[in-house]
Parts: structure tokens; sequence; C-alpha cells
């Protein structure tokens, strides 16, 4: 296993002999498909398969993700409704956590090639674990992702027609200010400036009444925008509009299923300051960019947070293993291909650098 990152050990990407040695590694830890699917099944039912009945099926087969209820007699998955839901290919989605999780770091071509599965299912398979990574990194560094724009350079649903890949960035700026408007007398230019100054604010609380009030009903408890809407009776558009406003600040955050939750109850709402300086001319974010350019040669700024994420397995070797990224997919939320393909990076990331 790769040691710890240093200024002495310093890499940027994996060699094409590394590669090879990780994939033979894997493939000699898991010789066959029964053995990988086990991996998966233990993963998403740790403590066994609970039928809808409400009893403990305890048969299954080893290699078998399929086992029949003594008590009802139907036929339960132990991955129904998990992060492994549907899995068709066991080998591909144990080695992509196998990879991502011991440190190697691998475009989707080279993945898929090595796996024998299609680009484009190499692709989603590594974007779901990159997913489920991403949702561990709240109390990382935050910052605006115009800050890591350098590498952006492949197109996305999101790029603007006949524009360069890096429009996006300007275009979702754009965006958030003028469904911001709706609500505020402020031009979208003062929005964009304050979004701009965010990391530079130390205000505890919103200072904007409706957005204050937001603020306190999430701090009790995640909560839908519907419910939200509801609860206020405000116009869909306003409460859209203050909710953008707060996730500029770094107050609250979008989840799945459109609900909404506050970052912190502290000082430390607003986004943090790295504790480098926030410049693309910094060594650290010059080592991301490497990192991207040797692996992946471009990215797209709609997944640039999944690359942030798989960057933070490649450097971070004490948080990251097989098995640890392994434990955080089985108890993840399981998404839909929509999900996948239609997250867009936000306006402020989270980053380990």
């Amino acid at each position: 296993m790769p040691g710890e990152q240093t200024s002495e050990n310093l890499k940027i990407t994996s060699s094409v002999e590394e590669k090879d040695l990780f994939f033979a590694r894997f493939y000699e830890r898991f010789p066959n498909d029964a053995d990988r699917l086990e991996v998966i099944c233990r993963a998403a039912s740790p403590n066994g398969i609970k039928c809808k009945c409400g009893s403990l099926v305890t048969n299954r087969k080893y290699g078998e993700r399929t086992a029949r209820c003594h008590s009802c007699r139907k036929k339960v998955s132990a991955t129904a409704d998990t992060f492994f839901h549907g899995v068709k290919k066991a080998t591909a989605h144990c080695c992509a956590i196998f990879v991502i999780g011991e440190g190697l770091a691998i475009s989707a071509n080279d993945f898929s090639k090595r796996v024998k599965v299609a680009t484009s299912s190499g692709s989603v398979i590594l974007h779901e674990v990159s997913a489920a990574i991403v949702n561990v990194m709240n109390d990382e560094v935050e910052m605006l992702s115009a800050i890591l724009c350098e590498p952006v350079g492949k197109r996305s649903k999101e790029t603007p027609a006949r524009e360069h890949p890096k429009a996006e960035q300007a275009d979702a700026e754009k965006r958030a200010a003028e469904r911001s408007k709706a609500a505020s007398s402020a031009s979208p230019q003062d929005l964009l400036q304050r979004m701009s100054e965010s990391t530079q604010s130390k205000s505890a609380i919103p200072e904007n009444e409706i957005e204050k009030q937001i603020y306190e009903l999430l701090s009790a408890q995640p909560t839908q925008f519907d419910a939200l809407c509801k609860h206020f009776k405000l116009p869909q558009s306003e409460l859209l509009a203050a909710l953008t406003m707060l996730e500029l600040s770094g107050f609250v955050k979008a989840l799945s299923g459109n609900r909404f939750e506050i970052l912190r109850k502290d000082v430390s709402n607003s986004i943090q300051q790295p504790s480098f300086p926030i410049s693309t001319n910094n060594k650290e974010a010059k080592i991301f960019f490497q990192f991207v350019y040797k692996t992946f040669h471009r990215v797209s700024r709609k997944y640039l947070q999944r690359y942030l994420a798989r960057y933070w397995c490649f450097i971070d070797r004490k948080r990251w293993q097989f098995e640890s990224l392994l434990e955080l997919c089985g108890r993840s939320a399981r998404k839909s291909y929509e999900q996948l393909t239609g997250y867009v990076t936000p306006l402020s990331v989270k980053v380990v650098l």
C-alpha cells in the first residue's frame, strides 16, 4: 500500500506498473465472481438480510445475493435498496472500491478496459464510489469552486452551447444570482460579490430576517422544501431565493430528496478559510491540478467535487483503505442513475489538498 504523501515522497498520479500491481493484488485477493459478490453482499447487509415480513434470513449461500425467507417463503436480496442495488457485474464494483480505496489514480477509460466493461458503465461505477466519498466531506475545508477550475476542459450537459467548458462556472454563478434576484433588490453583481466575500464573513447567523427564520428552523433537523413552503407560507420563488442565499453564504446545504440542512451552528457556518492562500498559485492546488492532468487529462466542472473526493483518497493513505471505503459504500444510500448523472458541483466545494 502506498505510504503517506509527503513533500519528500510526492506522487501526482499512478504509473502503469502500479496499476498492473494493484489489479494483480485485487484478482489474487478475490479470484472469482463468488468472492467478489460475497464481499459486496456482506457490506450491503452486515447484520444479515431482513425480509419484509420481519424475519431475519440467515440461509444465504456464499457468493449468492438472494435467499428464501423461512417464514414467508419469498426470495429476498442482500443488496436490495442499498448502494449495491441492481449490481450486475460484482467484479467492476468491487474492483472500483478496491483501487480507489487503496489510493490508485486511474481514469474511467483505463479502469473500464481492465475490468472489461463499457467505458460508460465504468464511468458510472467510479462516480457512484466518488459520490459516497463526497457525502463524508462535510467537515472538510470549503472554498469557491471557481478557484479550482483550471483543469476544467471537458464538456458536460451543463456546458453552454458553443462555449468552452470553463463557461459552466460563470453560467452557474449567473443562474444562482438570477434565482436570488426574485426575492432581492440586489443586482446579480451584488449577489456574486456577496458570494465571493463569504469567505471573510464572521456572522454566526444570517442577518436577513427571513433567512434567519429558515436557518433557525433547519437547526432542529433537515427539512424538505415543500415543508418549508408550508411552514413559512411564502411563494416558492421567494423561498428558493432565500435558500440560495443561505447556501451561497455557507449557512445551509442541499441534500438529496429536495431537503436542506444547516452546515454548522457556530461562527464557522460561513465558508471556511483554507489553511493555505486561496490562489491557483499555491502549491497544494497545483498538485491537485497535476493529478487531474496526469490521470484524467481534463475534467468537467459538473463533476469537479467528485474528482476532489478521488484526490482525497489518493493522498490520504491513513484515512482510506479498501475496507474503510467498502464500509462507507455499504452504509451509503442508493442513488439512481438520474441522481448520479444529474449531480452538479455547487459553487462552494469541499477540499482536502
